[in-house]
C-alpha cells in the first residue's frame, strides 16, 4: 500500500439546511485527508486492465473512492470510452453515449445527497458484456418494451445516514456502494478486503477454496475486532440494499424497521456480526435467498456450521419442504421426462427442475406421444423447484409457433417490461395442461403463468408456492456475499407479482394436505382437463391489479400448511440392544427396523455413532426425543439380516467435530428387498 498525495475533502451535511446555511457549513468543514494506493487485482478470467492501482480514502473505517477513479478502475468491464465525467456545482454527472437510448446519465448531488438516475437502462448499456446467460439456447429475443413511461428514479442517501464526500474534482462514495449501483447487472464485480481491491467473477471466485482465499486474503483476516464505524456502516447499508435491490417489499415501508432488531448483534463481536447476517437470511423465509460467503475479518472456525434458530413465525420455507415430502409419498411417477399414459388420449410428463437439457428430453417424449395418437399432454410440475428460466422459454416452442410475451416489474425503477421471445423448437399439436401444487416454485411457478398469459395451456391442480424474482449476489461492507431475490420480478400480463403463487384455472377439491394423492389420481386428472376444456384460455381473474410499491402482495392466509406433527421415536423402539454383522450405519438401521416391528414412519431419521458400540437416534423434526442404541458385532454366518419397514433415512456420522449427513437411498432399497423376501 502506497501513501498518495493529500487532498482537500468536504463532508455532506447530516441534516440538509437551507442553501445559504449549507454553504456556510461546507466552508467550515474543510480538512486535509490522505489518499492511499491499493493494489488492483484482476482475478476474473479474460479480464485484464492497464490500471494496477486504485486510490481510496478511508472515512470512518469505510473505503471511499471518487466516481471517476472507480469508473477508470473497472474499465475492462464497462464501455469507458463512451462515458463522460463532469463535476460542477457540487455535482458529478456521468453520461453514457448509446445507440439504443438517449439521455443516459447518473447524477450525484452533494448538497441533497441524492443519486439521480435518468433511465435504468444505463446500468446494462454501460457493460461491455451484456450476456444474460440464455444466448446458447434455442431462443430468439425479439425486443423489450417498457409500458411505464416514468424512467427517472433516485437514491436518497440521507435516509440511511450514508455520507457523500467531495474534493475540488469529484464526489466520493463507499466503494461497496458504487459497485452495487454501477455493476448490479454484471457477473463481474469489485471486492475490497481492506488490503486490496479485486475484480472478480462470482462463478469463478466462489467455486473453490483457493479462489475464495485469493478473494478474501487480507491483514484483516487476523483481526479479532471489526472497526466499530465499519460495523455501523454495515448496519446502515443493509437497509439501503434491501430498500433498493431486494425484490420482495414490506407493504410500502422501508426495511429500516426490519433491521432494528438486529442492530446490537451487527455491532457486536466478529462472531455475532457475521452470524447475524446468516440470521437475517434465515428470517427472510425466502427460498431464493441464501448466505453464500462469510466476510474477511477473523471469526470462529466452522462458523458456517453454527446453528441458526429461525423466527418461529417464519414457516413459509419449512412448509414448502414439508409439502415436497408429502407429494413424493403419493407420486407414483419416479422417472422424469417419460410419458405416463393415463388414458388412450392423455399422457402426463413429469419433471422436477428446468435444466438446459429439459427441452431435448421433452421433445423425445412428445414425439413418442404423437406416434401413439395422444391428444392431451399434462406437464406435471407439482414437485418442480425451479431452475433455468431459459429452459422454460424453450418449452414454449412446443406449445405455440408464435412469439410469446413475458412480463416483468422493477420495484426500484417502476419499469413494467414486456419482452417478446420466440422459441426455435417446433410446435406439437396437443392440448396442453400444466399440473401445479403448493411446491411449484420459481421457474416452476413462472412457467405456468407464461403459458396462461400466452393462451398456450390451462392450469390445473392447486395454487403454486410462488417465487417470482431472478436471483443475484450482493456484497456487504465487511465482505459477506449473500444471495437475494432481485428487482427483476416476473408478473402476470396485468403486472401482478407472482411471488406468492399462481391460481390454477381448475382447482382440485380440498387442499393439498388432505388430498395430495388426488394430484396423481388418473381419474381426477382426466376430470380436471375435461373441466378445463369448458373454460376460455387466460382465465386469470385475480391478475387485474397493476403493480405498486407494495409488490408483491401478501400470501393468502391459507396458502401454506402447518408444520408436521411431532412423532416420538421412544414410543416405538422397544429393543435397544442389537446384534449386527457389520459396524456401519446401514446395517444398524436395517436391524433396528427388523427388531422393532412397530416402527413405522415417514420422516427423516438421524443417527450419530457416538462410540464403538453405541448410537444415538432421533428424528430431524424432534431432536429432543433421542434413543440410545447399544449394539454388538457378530459373524456374518451367525445371523441373517431382516427388515420390515421403509423410510427416508439420514445418517449423521460423528467423528470428533465433523458431522457428515448422508441420504441413504441404498437403505431404502435394502429394506424394500428384505420385505419382498419375507413375503
Amino acid at each position: 500500500m502506497k501513501l498518495f498525495l493529500s487532498s482537500l475533502f468536504l463532508l455532506s451535511n447530516t441534516i440538509t439546511p437551507s442553501l445559504a446555511n449549507s454553504i456556510n457549513v461546507v466552508n467550515n468543514q474543510n480538512w486535509s485527508i490522505n489518499l492511499k494506493e491499493y493494489n488492483l487485482n484482476y482475478l476474473a478470467k479474460n479480464i485484464k486492465g492497464t490500471k494496477n492501482k486504485i486510490k481510496l480514502h478511508t472515512y470512518k473505517d469505510v473505503g471511499y473512492v471518487s466516481v471517476k477513479e472507480f469508473l477508470d478502475s473497472i474499465e475492462p468491464i464497462i464501455k469507458r470510452s463512451d462515458i463522460t465525467h463532469q463535476f460542477r456545482d457540487n455535482k458529478t454527472i456521468i453520461s453514457l453515449k448509446s445507440s439504443s437510448f438517449s439521455n443516459l446519465k447518473v447524477e450525484f448531488d452533494y448538497k441533497t445527497k441524492d443519486i439521480i438516475v435518468s433511465d435504468n437502462n444505463i446500468f446494462t448499456e454501460i457493460l461491455k458484456d451484456k450476456e444474460r446467460g440464455e444466448e446458447k439456447l434455442n431462443l430468439e429475443f425479439k425486443g423489450i418494451k417498457n409500458e411505464n413511461p416514468v424512467e427517472q428514479f433516485k437514491y436518497h442517501l440521507g435516509d440511511y445516514g450514508i455520507e457523500m464526500l467531495k474534493d475540488q474534482n469529484d464526489i466520493y462514495l463507499p466503494i461497496v456502494l458504487l459497485n452495487q449501483i454501477f455493476l448490479n447487472d454484471s457477473n463481474v464485480q469489485v471486492y475490497f478486503n481492506q488490503d486490496e481491491v479485486n475484480i472478480f467473477r462470482f462463478a469463478e471466485s466462489l467455486s473453490g477454496f483457493s479462489n475464495i482465499v485469493n478473494l478474501k486474503m487480507s491483514k484483516a483476516n487476523m483481526l479479532n475486532e471489526i472497526p466499530k464505524n465499519l460495523k455501523e456502516f454495515q448496519y446502515k447499508y443493509f437497509s439501503f440494499l434491501f430498500d433498493h435491490y431486494y425484490g420482495i417489499k414490506l407493504n410500502n415501508k422501508s426495511y429500516k424497521e426490519f433491521f432494528k432488531k438486529y442492530e446490537s448483534k451487527i455491532l457486536g463481536s466478529n462472531d455475532s456480526h457475521y452470524l447475524t447476517t446468516r440470521q437475517i437470511i434465515a428470517d427472510l423465509d425466502d427460498p431464493h435467498s441464501a448466505y453464500i460467503l462469510d466476510g474477511y475479518y477473523n471469526k470462529m472456525k466452522n462458523i458456517e456450521k453454527s446453528q441458526i434458530t429461525k423466527d418461529p413465525d417464519k414457516l413459509r420455507y419449512d412448509n414448502w419442504n414439508n409439502i415436497l415430502h408429502l407429494l413424493a409419498k403419493h407420486d407414483p411417477n419416479k422417472i422424469e421426462y417419460k410419458n405416463n399414459f393415463i388414458s388412450d388420449t392423455t399422457s402426463v410428463i413429469s419433471f422436477k427442475k428446468f435444466e438446459e437439457s429439459t427441452a431435448s428430453h421433452i421433445k423425445k417424449s412428445l414425439e413418442e406421444a404423437q406416434n401413439k395418437g395422444i391428444k392431451n399432454i399434462i406437464f406435471n410440475v407439482t414437485q418442480n423447484g425451479g431452475g433455468f428460466i431459459g429452459a422454460a422459454y424453450e418449452l414454449m416452442g412446443f406449445l405455440t409457433d408464435k412469439p410469446f410475451k413475458v412480463y416483468n416489474y422493477n420495484p426500484l425503477s417502476k419499469e413494467q417490461k414486456v419482452e417478446t421471445i420466440k422459441s426455435e423448437y417446433n410446435k406439437f399439436n396437443f392440448n396442453y395442461y400444466i399440473l401445479t401444487s403448493p411446491y411449484s416454485f420459481s421457474a416452476g411457478n413462472i412457467f405456468p403463468q407464461i403459458t396462461r398469459d400466452n393462451k398456450a395451456a390451462k392450469l390445473i391442480g392447486y395454487k403454486t408456492f410462488g417465487g417470482a424474482s431472478s436471483i443475484g449476489y450482493f456484497i456487504l461492507p465487511t465482505g459477506d456475499i449473500i444471495q437475494l431475490s432481485t428487482n427483476n420480478v416476473f408478473t402476470s400480463s396485468k403486472f401482478k407479482s407472482l411471488e406468492f403463487g399462481v391460481n390454477p384455472d381448475v382447482k382440485l377439491d380440498g387442499d393439498v394436505l388432505t388430498n395430495a394423492k388426488d394430484l396423481y389420481d388418473n381419474n381426477k386428472l382426466l376430470d380436471l382437463i375435461s373441466k378445463a376444456d369448458k373454460i376460455p384460455f387466460g382465465n386469470d381473474t385475480e391478475s387485474t391489479i397493476k403493480p405498486s410499491e407494495t409488490l408483491p402482495i401478501k400470501p393468502d392466509d391459507n396458502s401454506q400448511p402447518n408444520s408436521k406433527p411431532k412423532f416420538f421415536l421412544s414410543k416405538y423402539i422397544k429393543n435397544k440392544n442389537l446384534r449386527i454383522t457389520k459396524n456401519d450405519p446401514i446395517t444398524l438401521l436395517v436391524e433396528l427396523f427388523e427388531t422393532n416391528p412397530e416402527l413405522k414412519l415417514d420422516q427423516d431419521i438421524r443417527i450419530s455413532l457416538k462410540d464403538k458400540n453405541k448410537a444415538e437416534i432421533y428424528l430431524e423434526n424432534n431432536p429432543e426425543d433421542k434413543v440410545i442404541i447399544n449394539f454388538s458385532v457378530i459373524n456374518n454366518d451367525q445371523k441373517e439380516i431382516k427388515t420390515n419397514n421403509k423410510t427416508k433415512l439420514i445418517i449423521g456420522l460423528v467423528s470428533s467435530s465433523i458431522i457428515v449427513f448422508i441420504v441413504l437411498i441404498s437403505a431404502f432399497f435394502i429394506i424394500k428387498k428384505r420385505r419382498q423376501n419375507k413375503k
